[in-house]
């Protein structure tokens, strides 16, 4: 059984491996790894805080503030100071990040096609749910 879970653990870092090798190869980036998933985690989740994306990453407040800082300048963000609360502000998306954003859709399109091409419908099923309860053991 132990030989099981290394490799069902081998299997998902493979396929997140390729996943992500494919793509930075979809649209060209000219930015850090750092800043790839700071971008990634903003597009997924609009409006975040740097607290929040610090405490995804699991870094420091003032490193997601300095690779914010580069991602602004590029113009892949924005940041929105709030209304209420002038010593906060959310993060938007910049030009290049909107644009980033929809080429990243027009990539999980392509990877849902081969899904749908090569897997039945209770196989897909099948494997979120087992994906899900992975997630939740680790959790």
């Amino acid at each position: 059984m132990k030989n099981i879970a290394n490799q069902i653990n081998q299997t998902i870092e493979d396929i997140w491996i390729i996943l992500e090798k494919r793509e930075k190869d979809y649209f060209i980036l000219k930015i850090n790894d750092q800043q790839y998933v700071l971008l990634n985690l903003i597009i997924r989740r609009p409006f975040t805080s740097p607290t929040e994306l610090a405490e995804k990453m699991g870094i420091t407040k003032s490193a997601v503030s300095q690779q914010l800082a580069k991602l602004e300048k590029e113009d892949y963000i924005t940041r929105k100071q709030h209304v209420e609360d002038k010593r906060t502000f959310s993060i938007e998306l910049g030009k290049k990040g909107c644009f980033i954003k929809k080429e990243m859709e027009a990539f999980h399109q392509q990877v849902s096609g081969k899904y749908h091409k090569s897997l039945s419908p209770v196989e897909l099923t099948n494997m979120l749910l087992m994906l899900q309860k992975l997630r939740e053991i680790f959790e």
